[in-house]
């Protein structure tokens, strides 16, 4: 059984930080009132809440793998306020579902500017962030273009960018059009994942790098793992695509990876090649375009994207350093420190798994692409469902469809590649 991914090399976000000791220590006792399968943000906040909610029950928190090394810390660090997918939503949502979704994303922000302020987590917390979405060819700068026009509607009026602006701003002429994105924050998503998990409740007991193998479907939960079984009155799922191995949501689902690259330090000389601006953020106008960020005196870029196995490293380097070259020509070379792939959950309609899957046994999962915000309001309202507590949020969120099913193996391999390659040929330059 599939349990977690066993990635082919390590986070280079992770790699920039100092060690960390992982937490492995069992708790003696084999019975809790509250188990939480994965410690990426869904799982975190929904321990946190149940720890404030419940203070004198232990809290049991398991992460098949270790904190900062999973996909919570392999994304590029952007935490947006996009309201999803329309086809995400109930029929009769409502006329605004893009303000209630963007309501729920904007809690999961506040909460995690809460903890960071309170802890002193330093994750490079950037609230003021210079996050341009850019499209390089005219088909995808008319889609951009369209998007300023339904933000307005929306009562936002984001900045617009002229080539030669993004020219100066960022050291290159690839890109046409660009747009100020939804982007509130950057953040370091290793030091941000850490930093949370490393200033739990004391009643939340985390253990790392242990797999829960199977849970029964009915209370009290038996939970085994490939070290001890574990009982439990409720379980939390928020290991997101693994939750098909345990039964959950299957035929919902599918794992894509995307893969990122790190450049070493960059000399003065080599970051002014990367623009006038000391650091910067660019998201895609086209949904297989290419994510970069100037930080900490590198460059990161993060693209590409294939269906639940991950490529080759060297393949990935290749693939990043052409986009690279592509991009920045005249940078004096084109190496790569660091190399990774990260998984997410694609749903085949953008919706998520949220609610009580079995009396008992409460499921966040199937969030693509935007786990960090929407992981951690999610997490939270989950905790709210299984105690009791009713707020606006958790009805807006109880109201938005799941997600739709998608047709078993080997029909989803051959759909989602064949909707990959033709995507990827559609997005050409943008890639």
């Amino acid at each position: 059984m599939k349990m977690a991914p066993k990635y082919k090399s390590g986070s280079g976000w992770n790699a920039l930080l100092p060690s960390r000791v992982t937490k492995t220590l069992l708790p003696t006792s084999r019975r809790f009132r509250n188990i939480v399968i994965g410690a990426g943000y869904t799982g975190l906040a929904a321990a946190r809440r149940l720890a404030e909610l419940h203070p004198d029950e232990p809290v049991l928190l398991l992460e098949a793998s270790t904190i900062g090394e999973g996909a919570s810390g392999r994304n590029s660090g952007y935490l947006l306020i996009n309201p999803g997918e329309p086809s995400a939503n109930a029929e009769g949502f409502a006329a605004d579902w893009a303000a209630r979704q963007m309501n729920i994303v904007q809690a999961g922000l506040d909460e995690l500017k809460t903890h960071v302020e309170r802890y002193a987590i330093d994750c490079d917390w950037d609230d003021n962030p210079l996050a341009i979405t850019a499209a390089a060819t005219p088909r995808v700068e008319k889609s951009a273009r369209a998007t300023v026009s339904t933000y307005r509607k929306w009562g936002m009026n984001p900045r617009e960018y002229s080539q030669s602006e993004l020219t100066g701003i960022i050291g290159t002429d690839y890109y046409r059009y660009g747009l100020e994105s939804l982007t509130k924050v950057l953040i370091q998503p290793a030091a941000l994942h850490r930093g949370l998990a490393d200033n739990l409740p004391s009643s939340v007991h985390l253990v790392e790098n242990i797999a829960v193998q199977s849970v029964s479907k009915s209370s009290p939960f038996r939970v085994q793992t490939n070290h001890c079984d574990f009982t439990a009155d409720r379980v939390f799922i928020t290991n997101n695509l693994h939750a098909r191995e345990l039964g959950i949501i299957r035929n919902r689902m599918i794992g894509i990876l995307t893969y990122g690259a790190f450049t070493p330090e960059l000399d003065d000389s080599e970051l002014a090649r990367l623009g006038e601006e000391p650091k910067w953020g660019i998201l895609p106008a086209h949904r297989m375009g290419t994510t970069m960020r100037k930080t900490n005196r590198r460059l990161l870029i993060r693209s590409g994207d294939s269906y639940e196995n991950e490529l080759a490293p060297e393949k990935a380097r290749a693939m990043l350093t052409d986009l690279y070259r592509n991009r920045f020509p005249h940078m004096r070379n084109h190496t790569f420190e660091f190399v990774w792939g990260g998984f997410t959950a694609v749903t085949h309609n953008g919706g998520f798994y949220f609610g009580e899957a079995h009396p008992g046994m409460f499921v966040s999962v199937g969030c693509g692409g935007a786990g960090v915000l929407r992981g951690t309001s999610q997490g939270k309202l989950l905790a709210e469902l299984a105690s009791g507590v009713k707020s606006q949020l958790l009805t807006d969120r109880l109201r938005m469809a799941g997600p739709s099913w998608i047709p078993p193996e080997p029909f989803s391999m051959i759909g989602a590649k064949l909707q990959i390659a033709f995507e990827q040929l559609q997005a050409g330059r943008e890639r």
